[in-house]
């Protein structure tokens, strides 16, 4: 039985949506536990433990996240956007002498957000690897309790995901989240955000 809820946990954490469902009671668990079952070619006498495991999961969920949604919820309508316009990042494969907005260093390259009056400087520069261009910055400003509080990012990507929204890149410093998205997003992006805010 204990190897059934481990396989379950399993299955639900790596399905944001799965989870969210069965949080909030939305889901049916007799069918879940048949999808399971048949993608995971489980035997036909598993179906009673998977739905037991389910239950048990679900109640779990509802106990533990729907208290933490609603911290979430007290830091992001505590917070203010702002939006910046006529951004671009750029990917290198070495620093480059310009003005940036931010930057940030992996192991192999450095990216950096740049309004994009700076491009003509780098358009020749060696080792760029990409340019983006046309991307507006979001800055959400929070109250020092993001930094205690788990899954606000989270919460804020997955919002974005749900409606399409792709963050062409992410920045989080101290009280600051910086998403970089494109143009054609902002609007949408700005609508929901502002929602989730208020």
């Amino acid at each position: 039985m204990e190897k059934i809820s481990e396989l379950v946990w399993l299955y639900v954490k790596g399905r944001p949506s799965l989870r969210e469902g069965l949080k909030y009671g939305i889901i049916n668990h007799s069918a879940l536990a048949r999808m399971i079952l048949d993608e995971l070619e489980l035997p036909e006498e598993k179906f009673d433990a998977l739905k037991v495991a389910l239950l048990r999961t679900a109640k779990k969920l509802a106990k533990k996240e729907i208290g933490g949604e609603e911290k979430i919820l007290r830091v992001l309508r505590g917070s203010s956007i702002s939006i910046q316009t006529k951004v671009a990042a750029v990917v290198s494969r070495r620093e480059i002498e310009l003005k940036a907005i931010s930057q940030a260093k992996s192991g192999e390259y450095v990216t950096y957000l740049v309004e994009a009056k700076e491009l003509k400087k780098i358009r020749k520069e060696r080792g760029i690897k990409l340019i983006t261009e046309n991307l507006n910055l979001v800055t959400i400003k929070s109250g020092e309790e993001i930094e205690e509080t788990a899954g606000v990012i989270a919460f804020i990507l997955n919002a974005l995901a749900h409606e399409g929204i792709n963050v062409v890149e992410f920045i989080s410093c101290y009280t600051d989240t910086i998403l970089a998205i494109k143009e054609s997003d902002t609007a949408k992006a700005y609508e929901l955000l502002s929602s989730i805010l208020k």
